[in-house]
């Protein structure tokens, strides 16, 4: 399995690339970028390597990733960006 996937602006997938090989996904991106095509990395999170690792279905491993997509949309666009002015 290649978890790390390179997808252009129309969401067709360039190539994949094992976690061990994130520095060419990486390097392949760019050089994508440098030829003037739009790409997308899309790796796994922690989260997802983890239940992965522990035998997780695609249909399970989807489910978290919606939920983690869903918890952090939950949190708002300001609840990061609040500039505190100390006194």
């Amino acid at each position: 399995m290649k978890p790390i996937k390179v997808y252009d602006s129309q969401g067709q997938e360039l190539a994949s690339f094992s976690l061990e090989e994130r520095n060419k996904a990486f390097e392949y991106a760019e050089q994508m970028e440098e030829m003037g095509i739009e790409v997308t990395l899309k790796e796994p999170s922690l989260p997802e390597t983890l239940i992965a690792s522990l035998g997780a279905s695609e249909m399970d491993t989807g489910r978290l990733r919606r939920e983690i997509d869903e918890e952090i949309e939950s949190h708002g666009t300001d609840c990061c960006s609040t500039t505190k002015t100390l006194q």
